[in-house]
């Protein structure tokens, strides 16, 4: 069994890594494309239990990022953000899919990351999972979801949905196909990269961008 003191220099450096981490995250100022439409300029690549080339899993056609799904993984920006408002574009273009949008991902690579991951699941977009220990204040230690708090505002299964999520602060809020699914505020982490889910099923992703918190 580690000692007391062992178990605090872990947590201790820990902490310091995700702070350093969260030092050089980006505020918008303008409006940022993640994804051009032509490459994975900006983002890197990670899969459980493979060594298999992310071109295996990933790929780029027509404007739209084309994901396997298998093995399950995740694409993520190199560079950190905070303070944004996102807008990504999904689809599932052979049925029922399962996929997820990681926000504030910090260290270390792993499948699952610590992160807020705004889910993609058919018929649960809007969901809020707290993943690799991320938490909110308040909420049950052992709660692992926040469900959506409207029914389902997604489209049919192949067409085009759209997610618009305000990360502020403490808090984020998700709208699917402009319907306000969730808010949740007192989150445990407020920066770190933006990912996309590889989770067994074929999905398409497009129209990635974040731009400035409106001002009020």
């Amino acid at each position: 069994m580690k000692s007391f003191s062992q178990c605090a220099l872990v947590a201790f450096i820990a902490s310091i890594s995700i702070s350093l981490f969260a030092e050089d995250a980006i505020s918008p100022t303008n409006k940022i494309e993640l994804f051009d439409g032509k490459s994975f300029s900006g983002w890197t690549f990670v899969s459980k239990g493979t060594n298999a080339p992310a071109e295996s899993i990933w790929s780029i056609t027509n404007g739209v990022i084309h994901c396997l799904g298998k093995p399950t993984g995740y694409a993520r920006t190199l560079k950190n953000y905070r303070d944004y408002q996102l807008h990504a574009e999904w689809r599932f273009p052979e049925g029922a899919g399962n996929s997820g949008v990681f926000l504030h991902v910090n260290p270390p690579d792993k499948v699952w990351p610590q992160c807020f991951e705004a889910q993609l699941q058919s018929g649960s977009a809007g969901e809020i999972r707290l993943n690799g220990g991320s938490h909110i204040e308040g909420l049950d230690a052992n709660a692992k979801t926040v469900p959506h708090q409207q029914p389902s505002s997604e489209k049919p299964l192949g067409e085009w949905n759209s997610y618009d999520i305000i990360c502020h602060s403490n808090s984020i809020s998700v709208r699917v196909n402009d319907i306000v699914q969730n808010k949740i505020s007192g989150i445990s982490v407020s920066s770190g990269a933006i990912a996309l889910q590889a989770e067994g099923k074929v999905v398409d992703f497009r129209n990635i961008y974040l731009e400035p918190l409106a001002e009020k």
